[in-house]
């Protein structure tokens, strides 16, 4: 995955949550700890698969 994959990824995901998080009712701080939870999962999730394909 280059670069410009990782960041659309990552815009699309932060997207779902912040849009999804108004549709089911959370407030702005719980969208904001939940774009920071998800996309530091994805980070994770991310540079484990990397390691791995090298």
């Amino acid at each position: 995955m280059n670069k410009k994959t990782y960041n659309i990824l990552t815009f699309t995901i932060g997207g779902i949550v912040v849009l999804g998080g108004r549709y089911i009712g959370l407030s702005l701080l719980e969208r904001i700890v939940a774009f920071i939870v998800i996309g530091g999962l994805f980070e994770l999730i991310y540079r484990k698969t990397k390691k791995t394909n090298k």
